[in-house]
């Protein structure tokens, strides 16, 4: 068992999963799909769920499900609806003595999943995008192993600052960059050859490098060239792959029904660092990430699918087709 310290966003989840959501596809629109319903329609719901989310709280419950000892640092509000999540938390049996708590609102998010499983998300950070340096128990932060850090709401100096602590203190950090860190790309990839592991998905990929989206191989030698040490990129349902020590490993995704893909990319970066944590080869924390993604994505809700350590051992016993080259 390692000790991790999980640092990023804390929001309430509502999901609403509706057959009624149209999915739209074509060149005038954003991303060339999206999920629709006229102005001023009503829909139906068939299924519900109200639980915690964000990238923080589910990477944490991520690592301590697969047997990691987590504590968490994120922010919420001294509200009813950080009240919940923190009892939430706490059954999963997340340390939350790092938790802050400020004066402001807890964050929620609206998720809005389709009949395929796609979601669309609209967030109000509130406190969650708030965390107070000054109130970290740094001396406590130093008997970690591991930092792993989602999204920070586009606070690179927070994230400057942490890479810093990190190395004057010999610890490993992982970084799963949000939107608004993404944004700043001259900063962030500056900070690329510090992090331990770096996780993206492929579309976050060319738009940080400026690379054609088909063209992958230049994206991870481009990284890799870099300096980053452990690359991680998604591939949705194609799967996803990993560069380190520059031999670029590509696997595909296990075969699963979509319910919902909220949290995929966090389950899958929890099973990749649980699986660094455990000194298990490339192969291996790949297909932990892999699994950890494709179980979730069966779930409504970003936890729901979760694995827990036995339940692991079973997925990677299962085979998946795997290429290799070097970059």
């Amino acid at each position: 068992m390692q000790k991790v310290v999980v640092i990023g966003a804390a929001v309430m989840d509502v999901l609403l999963k509706s057959n009624g959501l149209k999915v739209v596809k074509g060149h005038e629109v954003p991303g060339g799909v999206a999920m629709c319903e006229m102005i001023g329609g009503k829909l139906e719901a068939e299924e519900s769920l109200v639980t915690s989310g964000g990238g923080g709280t589910n990477v944490a419950v991520g690592l301590h499900r697969l047997g990691e000892a987590v504590k968490m640092i994120s922010r919420i509000g001294s509200d009813d609806l950080g009240e919940v999540m923190t009892k939430q938390l706490e059954r999963e049996g997340v340390d939350l003595s790092m938790l802050q708590k400020g004066e402001g609102k807890t964050g929620i998010s609206v998720v809005l999943v389709s009949p395929d499983g796609g979601r669309s998300i609209v967030t109000y950070r509130g406190e969650s995008g708030l965390i107070d340096s000054r109130e970290i128990d740094w001396e406590e932060m130093k008997k970690a192993d591991w930092i792993q850090i989602s999204s920070l709401g586009g606070e690179m100096e927070f994230l400057e600052d942490m890479v810093t602590f990190a190395l004057t203190n010999g610890l490993k950090i992982g970084v799963n960059p949000g939107k608004k860190e993404l944004e700043q790309k001259g900063r962030l990839l500056k900070l690329l050859p510090k992090f331990d592991l770096f996780n993206i998905n492929r579309m976050e990929a060319s738009l940080l490098l400026g690379v054609d989206y088909e063209d992958e191989k230049e994206m991870v030698k481009k990284m890799v060239d870099m300096g980053a040490k452990i690359l991680s990129i998604t591939d949705g349902k194609r799967g996803a792959s990993v560069a380190a020590n520059r031999r670029w490993l590509k696997m595909e995704a296990f075969s699963v029904k979509s319910v919902d893909d909220t949290g995929a990319g966090d389950a899958f970066v929890s099973g990749v660092v649980s699986g660094i944590l455990q000194y298990r080869n490339p192969e291996d924390f790949l297909k932990m990430g892999l699994a950890n993604g494709g179980n979730k994505v069966t779930k409504l809700g970003a936890k729901e699918g979760l694995l827990y350590k036995d339940e692991m051992e079973g997925w990677m016993k299962k085979k998946l087709k795997m290429t290799e080259e070097w970059v």
